[in-house]
This record gives structure tokens, sequence and C-alpha cells, in this order.
């Protein structure tokens, strides 16, 4: 019931994912009290018997709601997310998703944005996993032992002992296998054993103390649910709070204890809950989540309630229908072997299905072949666009909405700028025009936008959108935020070239690799590219949410990039970095509105000035515009109106941020370039411009659509370094 509240964001329980944290200690404790009696009275275990039972009571309602889930998704949810919520519906059944959504560095906690109505199923993972392992360690631990219950205990406290240091040591390294993985999440599952193990001796402890120790319990559980949130270290220390507290309620649970917590937990509501639980558990996170996908947003607070009010008798609709008749045999009889070859029949049954229909989907958005992960789109895609933008800005009815209006064409200095570049001789030589006055920028009116069908041959497809990137993702030049940092030269281009441009920032900047990269082979240069993901420019701290913490390599790999570009001394630096950054003060407090903003000013500036002995020219490149949602996705379920899917122009770009941007550049000499109308011309800002795809999620450009704009990017570049600091050249 935790969980369902915190998914539904329900009565504050922000921390009720914690619910799994307790139900993992209930079923250590359950389970293991299962075998020792077992191995006990018989001498022995029988695995197929205990693998058979375990079938009967999770296989069928899971299988359920696995296919209900699945023709719930085919039939509403956005067609593009279909064959990941196949592959998700095809790693559940074979209850191995959890390995799934750490190997994919899923953040549980984004779980009210999260596509995925399969999430939920990342702690069944985790427990079969437990049931596969766990009897085959108790038979392997108690093999000739007189007293195999004093084997088993020093066994499930040297498991939770390590595991414990294991999920810290984990947390700090990555975040999405400590959450998922069995092994990071075996102490919990051991502690629920030991209690097992002690059985007996609870049964001997006070009535006062277990009465009192079952209260604390559940205050200790309450107060994990609604005091903790998303970014409290988990499966970590903080998970101490709610597995202590379950144990201490199965303390309380040994005895009769006129006083204790059962007097609350063993009342008619709490066991018809109980009983139903795991069909509620089953059912709640698709109810929520594919009316979500249906919609492309967030549900009301009354839908959530109402989806969540609605699991109920669904879950006991299932609990009768399903979960019991097949638990005592009913249909299927109790025959171990053939209960183990009826399982893996349906579950492999429905991972076929789900990847099968998942791939066909996907078949029919792939589309032809992209320009991708190379330099730029094909030369015909280029062209088009530029044309495409040059008849948007001449029939502007507002201009540019800057004081003044820079042209697109280069004037005489920005032309000798290239023709000097070009040949080797530093930009820096050019004598520049008159410095003009300050920019200062404001929303202008742009032509509407016009709607239409996706265009036939569009570029990137749809099914290809979320793999268009840089080059520098798949030849490793990009630093991952998890990884050890490298700045490796990375060069492209004319590597034997005089003149080099380097490109310095975060994922936002790497978008423009394609547009750099053809700018260099078109004018001779090299490229230097020095990228790191969720790492600003800006000299502060990098708070990543997903981690709680401050990123420890986002510093070592920002000194050592600065003092790359120092040593390579490249004729251009430009730099660009997301608005969205996180970060903290002094005292480790995450830093918010002007506060933050103030510290972004004050860090860049270091970053900009630490940048001036490395080169003739820094130019700063403004931040991206968004898109409100996930274009592609969007998309496949609206292929007759690409507005759908369109962003307002105050959703996709924060104009005092833009301004912020300027003045910081301008207080240091830097140049400015901001490629705003290239990417958002009209309004709304379209997610298809001709036949290009603009954005591949919801913040970085496809491969394909920033390849296109090199050629506006070169103008834009050969300006810069020709005329005075501080304009802002579209």
């Amino acid at each position: 019931m935790l969980v369902l509240l915190f998914h539904a964001q329900l009565l504050g329980a922000n921390g009720g994912f914690v619910g799994v944290d307790v139900f993992f200690v209930i079923s250590g404790f359950l389970i293991t009290g299962l075998l020792l009696r077992e191995r006990t009275s018989t001498g022995t275990i029988s695995l197929r018997t205990f693998y058979a039972r375990r079938v009967r009571r999770l296989l069928p309602a899971s299988a359920v709601v696995l296919a209900v889930t699945m023709v719930a998704a085919v039939i509403v949810a956005p067609p593009l997310l279909v064959p990941a919520i196949g592959h998700d519906v095809s790693m559940a059944a074979l209850y191995i998703s959890n390995i799934g959504f750490a190997a994919g560095a899923t953040d549980y906690f984004a779980a009210g944005s999260a596509q995925s109505p399969i999430l939920h199923f990342w702690s069944l993972g985790v427990e079969e996993q437990f049931y596969l392992v766990w009897p085959m360690v108790v038979l392997l631990v108690t093999a000739g032992a007189v007293a195999p219950i004093r084997r088993v205990g020093v066994a499930v406290v040297a498991i939770a002992v390590a595991s414990f240091g294991f999920a810290i040591w984990l947390g700090g390294v990555s975040q999405p296998w400590a959450f998922f993985s069995l092994p990071s999440r075996a102490w919990e599952l051991a502690l629920g054993g030991i209690l097992a193990v002690a059985d007996w001796r609870l049964a001997r402890v006070a009535r006062a103390v277990a009465s009192a120790a079952g209260w604390v319990g559940l205050l200790l559980i309450g107060y994990a649910a609604f005091g903790l949130d998303s970014s409290s270290a988990f499966p970590g220390a903080s998970a101490l709070l709610p597995t202590t507290g379950a144990a201490l309620v199965i303390t309380a649970g040994a005895q009769e204890t006129g006083w204790g917590p059962s007097r609350l937990l063993a009342t008619r509501l709490p066991r018809y809950l109980g009983r139903i639980s795991y069909s509620i558990y089953l059912w709640h996170w698709p109810m929520l989540i594919i009316p979500a996908l249906a919609t492309s947003g967030a549900l009301p607070d009354g839908v959530r309630l109402g989806l969540a009010l609605a699991t109920i008798p669904l879950a006991a609709a299932t609990t009768v229908l399903v979960e019991d008749p097949l638990r005592h045999g009913r249909f299927v009889g109790t025959r171990p072997r053939f209960n183990l070859a009826a399982a893996a029949a349906v579950a492999i049954a429905i991972a076929l299905t789900s990847t099968a229909v998942g791939a066909g989907i996907q078949q029919g958005l792939d589309g032809g072949p992209t320009a991708a992960t190379g330099s730029a789109a094909p030369t015909d895609d280029a062209q088009n666009l530029d044309k495409l933008l040059g008849t948007l800005e001449s029939d502007d009815p507002s201009g540019s909405g800057l004081n003044p209006s820079p042209s697109d064409t280069p004037g005489p200095s920005a032309t000798a700028a290239g023709s000097a570049a070009a040949s080797g001789s530093p930009a820096a030589t050019v004598t520049p025009t008159a410095a003009p006055a300050p920019l200062v920028v404001t929303e202008p009116t742009r032509q509407p936008a016009t709607d239409s069908a996706v265009p036939a041959g569009l570029n990137p497809s749809l099914g290809g959108a979320d793999g268009d990137m840089p080059l520098t993702y798949f030849d490793h030049c990009h630093n991952q935020m998890d990884q050890p940092p490298s700045t490796s030269s990375c060069l492209y281009g004319n590597l034997s070239s005089k003149t080099t441009i380097a490109l310095f920032g975060d994922s936002h900047a790497l978008s423009w690799f394609p547009a750099f990269s053809r700018l260099a082979q078109d004018k001779g240069w090299r490229l230097l590219s020095l990228t790191m993901s969720a790492c600003t420019p800006a000299d502060i701290p990098a708070w990543n949410s997903a981690w709680n913490r401050v990123m420890p390599n986002c510093p070592i790999w920002r000194k050592q990039a600065i003092a790359e570009l120092v040593r390579m001394h490249p004729d251009i630096i430009v730099v660009a970095g997301t608005r969205g950054f996180a970060t903290v003060d002094d005292s480790g407090q995450v830093a918010t509105g002007d506060f933050r903003t103030r510290m972004w000013i004050q860090g860049m500036k270091r970053t900009l000035k630490q940048l001036e002995p490395a080169t003739g020219h820094v130019i700063y490149l403004a931040d991206l515009p968004l898109a409100r949602v996930v274009p592609a996705a969007c998309i496949s379920a609206h292929m007759k109106s690409i507005l759908a899917c369109a962003t307002p122009i105050e959703q996709a770009i924060n104009y005092p941020w833009l301004n912020t941007e300027i003045t910081t550049a301008a207080s240091v000499g830097a140049d400015f370039i901001d490629p705003e109308r290239w990417v958002c011309p009209t309004s709304p800002c379209p997610p298809v411009l001709g036949n290009l795809l603009v954005f591949r999620d919801q913040g970085h450009l496809t491969a394909t659509f920033a390849g296109a704009l090199w050629k506006k990017m070169e103008l834009a570049v050969l300006r810069a370094i020709a005329q005075p600091t501080t304009t802002l050249i579209w």
C-alpha cells in the first residue's frame, strides 16, 4: 500500500517506495523459515517441490498482468514506445527485468515520467532470483550438519554484512545497479532470514518489550515512508529505517502481545488488503502508467486517485479468479514436474510474443537509412533546410527580435577571417569592425507554424531517432558521467591542419558536433571535441539528483579539459552547456532560483577566463531550445499532425536565461552565437523541419538535423571571429 501511495503521488508518501524494503524482509523471514522447517523435519529440501509452489503462487497473476499490459500498450501507447515495452514485458516474464533496468541505467525515482508500465516488476525479479538461489545455499551450508540452523545463521549474517557493505559501495559507483540488483538487496532478505533463524528466541522476548518494539517498528516504517524521498540513498544506510522497522514488527508478532501492533494489523481491513496485496502490486503501476502514456502527460490528482482506488477491486477479482484457484492446484494440479514445465512454457510464450509484437512495430517505424551518427545530413537535406530557414526568416514580420539584427550573410571581415583560417593563418589577425552596442534579446514574433502529416522519408526515421547521436558517443570520445574522465585527444577533420576549432561542454554542446564536424571538413580545419554528460562547463559543483550527490568526476574532467585546451591552443574554442544544471552551495545544499543563477554566472566567468590564454577566440554557444515531449514517440501517435507534438515558444526557450548567457559572455569578452531561430523558426516550435526530425529526445538534437545546420554554424562562427565581442549571431 505504501508503494501504491508513492506511485500515485498520494498523501505525501514521498518515501513510499520503502514498502519494497519491508517486503524483502518479510519474504526473507517467511522463505527461510519454510526451508529450515523442511530441512530439520525431513533432512533435506525438495527443490522441485519448492519451485513448483513458488510458480503456482506467483506466475498466474503476473502472466495475466503482463499479457493485459502488453495488449493495452499496443492499443493506446504511442507506437514508438511499444517495442521498448515489449522488451520490458519479455524481461519481466523471465524474471530478469531488474537486470534489464539496471543495465539500461533506469532511474527508478523518475517513475512519474517513466515510460515502462513494467518498472515495478524489478522487485519480483529480485524475489525470484532469491528464490532460485537461496534453497540451494541452505542445502549447501547444511550438508552433513548436525545443527543446520546454526550454520544457516552464520551464513545469513555473513551475507547480510557483505551485501550491505557492497550496497554502500555500489551506490557510489552505479546507482541503478545498487538499486535493482540482488547482490545489493540481499542484506534486506538476509535480515529476514536472521529473524527466521532466531524464531524460537523471539518468542522468549518479554511481552512488554515485544509490544514496544512493534510500535517502534511501525513508527520507523512510517517515518521512512513519509519522511524520506527520492534524494535518499537507496538501498544504503537510509534503508535501515524501514528494514529495521519491519524486523521489529516481526519480532513483536512472534508471540501474543496484548498491546502490540497486532491490535491494528490483525483487524479485518489490513488482513484483507494483505490477502490481495500481490495483485494490488501487480496492477497498480500499469493502471497509472498506461493512461499517462496515452495522454503523453502527467495525470491530474483526481485521476490518479481514481485509478489507485480502482486497483483494489481489480486485484480482488484477480485473487479470486486467478491467484487462489491456480495456487491450490485447480486446473493445473500440484505435480511439480508439470507445474514447472507449464510455467516455463507460459513465460517463454509471453516473452517471445511481446518481443515479436514490439519488433513488428519497430520495423514499421524504422524507415530507410539515416545520416545518424556521421558528420552531417546528406547534402540535399542540408540545402533544403537552409532554403526553408531562409524563407522563414525573409517572411518574418517582426525581424529577429534583436537590436541590431545581424544578417546571415557574412561581411568582408568574416569572409577574410574564413580565408585566413582556412589557410592556417590565425583568425585573430583579422581587423574587427567597430563594436556594436550591447544586445538584449526579447521574445520575437515568429511566423505561425503550418501543420502537416509526417513527411515521407523522415530523416532520421522515428524508429532510428533515439540512436541518431554524434559519432563521439560510439568512439568513446564523449565522457559519460559514471565513467572515469578522459581528455585523450579526440581529433577530427583535417588532422594536419594548422587551424583548430574546439568544442567544449556537456551533452548539449555535443549535440552540435555534427555541424562542427562538417564545418571542419569544409574549411579544412582540425576539430577537437571535449565533452562530458551532465557536466556543466561552468566552474561549479555538478549535482546529480539521481545519485543524490555531487559528481566527483566532473571537476576532474573540467580541469583536465581546460589544461588540454591550453596545451593545444586552438584558434577557436566553442563553449556550450545546458541551462538545466543543478549545483550545491558551500554547505552542500542544493542551490535554487537566483542564487543558483549567480553561482553559474561566477562559475562560467571563471571558466571563460581560464580559456583566454588558450585561444584567440572564445565563442559561447547559447543553450538549445527544449521539447515538451519526446518528439518521435509523440509523432508516432500523431502521424497526421506534427503540430500535435510542437512546443510553445515559452516552454522551448527561456529568454531571461538567454540574456544571462549573453551578459556573462560579454562580461569576459567572449563572442556569442544563439542558434535558437535555426531550431525553432516558427511558433510553436515544430518537431519536424522539412523532412528532418529536430530532436531525438526532449533536450538533444538528432545528429542528422544538427549536421544539416553546418552552413548556418559556419557563417556564424566566421562572423563571430571577424566582429567584436558581444555580437549576437543567429
